[in-house]
């Protein structure tokens, strides 16, 4: 049975949403959530403890290393790469692309598989999906992690879910504000589940 998922504390209320260089355009944005704002202020402008800082964002600290873990990756990232920094707000709402081998219902498979489902939920229940045509079936030619972030992008995606991902791949889908979820097996009946 899945445990039940803690809602998380966000005090901090940021002055502006969208940080980026001056010298030169931006070619992406790096989409960092709003708790990971959060726990950037608390460690860093507070010099909290992590097991403090935990507390006050109401999760355990292991999600809480995993949040700041994340949210200094992206930061580095965008200053690295000269990208644009764009806050996240908390929403019980999103977009969950999964690959799959037919366009008729969901048969979970790799990132080269054939089509992408992306399914909509919302309030966590699922209410609807859309199939569409994976640019990376039989692309032999283009990298997944240069391809399917910007389609993904496109389609409002948040999480992507599969069984086994390349670094570089994760690493664009993250750039994008897209979270890889490695998941072994996954049907349409359990995908809920999943983020509760």
């Amino acid at each position: 049975m899945a445990r039940e998922k803690l809602e998380r504390k966000l005090e901090l209320k940021p002055v502006s949403k969208y940080f980026g260089p001056k010298d030169i355009e931006a070619r992406q944005d790096v989409i960092l959530l709003h708790e990971e704002l959060e726990a950037i202020h608390l460690m860093d402008s507070f010099c909290m403890y992590q097991e403090d800082a935990a507390k006050k964002m109401n999760v355990s600290r292991a999600t809480f290393a995993r949040i700041i873990k994340s949210a200094r990756k992206k930061i580095s990232l965008a200053l690295i790469t000269g990208s644009n920094i764009k806050v996240h707000e908390i929403k019980n709402e999103f977009h969950v692309a999964i690959c799959s081998n037919s366009n008729k219902e969901l048969e979970y498979a790799d990132a080269n598989a054939k089509y992408i489902w992306i399914y909509f939920i919302k309030d966590y229940k699922l209410k609807s999906s859309n199939c569409i045509n994976n640019p990376m079936y039989q692309n032999e030619e283009e990298a997944a992690c240069n391809v399917l972030p910007d389609v993904l992008y496109d389609f409002a995606t948040n999480y992507f879910l599969i069984e086994d991902i390349d670094y570089d791949l994760k690493i664009s889908l993250i750039a994008k504000g897209i979270y890889p979820i490695l998941q072994e097996d996954i049907t349409e009946n359990s995908l809920v589940d999943i983020f509760q």
